[in-house]
């Protein structure tokens, strides 16, 4: 299995390896480009774990092995809603099935941030976006997370744009704007940015809520979903075209997919399992989840997957060497 890292009670894989005798080559990742260089080396794995953004290219690049639902009797278990959203992606549904999912969001160190603004911290993506907010925040620290497109996505929601609408002049443009706020990235790997989180280091950053959550163990710090709106993901599991042990994978990925499984696993990462929670047994299994509200949750979008073009011109936008930027 190639995964994210720490997105895994590793209890939950050794107790596979227990009950099947199979065992489990487990490797990980810390970015979706890395998953892509990965695939793209030849590698084999049998069980992968692409984002909802990866899906479409993944799928119409035949790199993906069409599931087989009888080989999976657990996935009466996960939400409806999620199945749904991730089969606006071409299909996806029949190529994979939901793990985990979460939001990226606005996390802050509330007396920090305020110190320094001199004011109450907006539920806004201007903290992070507005150069007089950014330059009142440097004093106490600020980040973008280190996923670059989904930065420009998030930027150009704040601007009450949408990256698949604009123009290739119109994202150069959005493009040099972010890199004149001159916001580091969030380091990798994630522990360090949840130490910083942690240790109030940072007080407003760009953040995945599962990073927020493992951060606040002091209470300090507010994670929120601003009010122009922000980022859902999905993270599946799906069974790689070349996969050598197809039948393992199918033992495995089921065995994920049972709800104490799922539960142990959503615990273990701090991100939100797949199951169907609106099933009491299932919602009973984890009754402390912290899930976004009926209002949040309007205010959540599956990001736009992006052609070759797109993502070759983002691409050429940051590497323009005329605008510095703390990386």
């Amino acid at each position: 299995m190639h995964n994210w890292a720490d997105y895994i009670d590793p209890a939950v894989v050794q107790d596979f390896e227990r009950e099947t005798g199979i065992r489990v080559d487990y490797s990980t990742y810390t970015s979706a480009a890395q998953l892509e260089a990965d695939l793209d080396s030849g590698e084999r794995f049998d069980v992968i774990v692409p984002s909802d953004l990866q899906l479409d290219r993944l799928i119409k690049e035949n790199r993906l092995a069409p599931l087989d639902f009888r080989e999976l009797p657990n996935r009466k278990e996960i939400s409806r809603e999620l199945l749904l959203r991730l089969n606006s992606r071409i299909n996806a549904d029949l190529y994979a099935i939901p793990y985990m999912w979460g939001t990226v969001g606005l996390v802050v160190h509330e007396r920090e941030a305020s110190r320094a603004l001199q004011a109450p911290v907006p539920n806004s993506w201007s903290v992070l976006f507005d150069p007089s907010s950014v330059d009142k925040l440097r004093s106490c620290g600020v980040m973008l997370q280190n996923e670059r497109e989904h930065s420009l996505f998030l930027y150009l929601t704040y601007k009450g744009k949408s990256l698949k609408t604009s123009s290739a002049r119109s994202i150069n443009k959005a493009v040099h704007e972010l890199r004149g706020l001159k916001l580091a990235d969030s380091p990798q790997p994630f522990t360090s940015f949840v130490s910083q989180l942690a240790e109030g280091k940072v007080c407003a950053a760009m953040a995945w809520n599962g990073l927020a959550s493992l951060a606040n163990q002091s209470g300090e710090l507010r994670f929120s979903i601003p009010q122009e709106g922000s980022l859902q993901f999905i993270d599946s599991l799906a069974i790689p075209g070349n996969a050598g042990n197809v039948p393992a994978a199918y033992r495995f990925i089921d065995y994920l997919l049972k709800p104490e499984n799922a539960v142990r696993n959503a615990r273990a990462s701090h991100f939100l399992p797949s199951l169907d929670l609106d099933r009491d047994g299932n919602r009973r299994l984890l009754p402390e989840l912290a899930m976004p509200t009926q209002d949040e949750r309007r205010r959540l979008y599956l990001g736009q997957p992006l052609s070759n073009d797109e993502r070759r011109t983002i691409e050429a936008a940051w590497a323009e060497p005329d605008a510095d930027r703390q990386d």
